[in-house]
């Protein structure tokens, strides 16, 4: 078996040519695991063949990563009134509102799907995967990494994180065999924000943690993605960046 990852959304705060908003489909046996719902995924989800055992992990309120939940919950309300979907879609939220975010989800009644809320201490079984959670404490609201891990994988997913915090990040990252992390800024930027990584930042995590693989995303869309590229792998080698549509396969070991 395998376990396959498809960046939908590569970039951050908004969609540029054929680049979109924060968004990973992870498809295992017959699961589809999405996390987040940034702005401009849904272009490149295949209805409604992909709503099917459809779990979806939103990890914080920032409109970039939620923009297209709404067209999903309405998507799994019309495929449902057609007969092409049976079980509800699953949406796993932050349960502390943001801007009204949580509320104006909750309130959508043309969908059909059912809530659950994930904190520090969730965990959710998938077939064997074991999904885990952790608030980053280091972005400017709630935010949680994902992992997903059996005995053949160990996927991270950081969404937004910032620099502090950053021993407690290494743990939760530890020896993945993919590390999907955000690099928000380069260090030419000379960006004095604490609340997202550079490129370099995320290869440093790599390295720390002792991942295998670094995929590198959340890309400011006016910029190159090879000059994230080259940034990580002056600490860490094995390095991608993150390109919409281009799936990674992970075997079994």
């Amino acid at each position: 078996n395998e376990l396959t990852v498809i960046p939908l959304g590569t970039v951050s705060p908004y969609c540029k040519d054929n680049t979109n908003c924060p968004g990973f489909l992870i498809k295992y046996n017959n699961q589809n695991i999405l996390l987040d719902c940034g702005n401009g995924i849904t272009r490149l989800l295949k209805f409604p063949m992909d709503l099917n055992n459809l779990n979806i992990f939103i990890t914080h309120y920032h409109k970039d990563h939620i923009g297209d939940i709404s067209i999903i919950q309405y998507a799994s309300y019309v495929y449902n009134k057609l007969g092409l979907l049976e079980n509800k879609i699953k949406i796993y939220l932050p349960e502390q509102d943001f801007n009204y975010n949580l509320k104006s989800i909750l309130s959508n009644k043309e969908t059909y799907s059912s809530y659950l809320y994930i904190n520090d201490c969730t965990k959710i079984n998938i077939e064997d995967l074991e999904v885990t959670f952790k608030d980053n404490k280091s972005h400017t609201i709630e935010s949680y990494m994902v992992k997903l891990q059996n005995k053949d994988f160990k996927v991270v997913y950081t969404s937004d994180i910032g620099t502090t915090n950053f021993e407690d990040l290494i743990e939760f990252c530890k020896e993945s065999d993919l590390l999907i992390c955000e690099s928000s800024f380069l260090r030419s930027h000379n960006s004095k924000s604490k609340t997202h990584l550079t490129a370099y930042d995320a290869g440093r995590l790599a390295n720390l943690s002792e991942s295998k693989r670094l995929l590198l995303t959340h890309f400011w869309p006016e910029e190159n993605k090879e000059s994230y590229l080259e940034e990580a792998k002056e600490i860490f080698n094995n390095t991608e960046v993150g390109i919409e549509g281009k799936k990674i396969i992970l075997k079994r070991k």
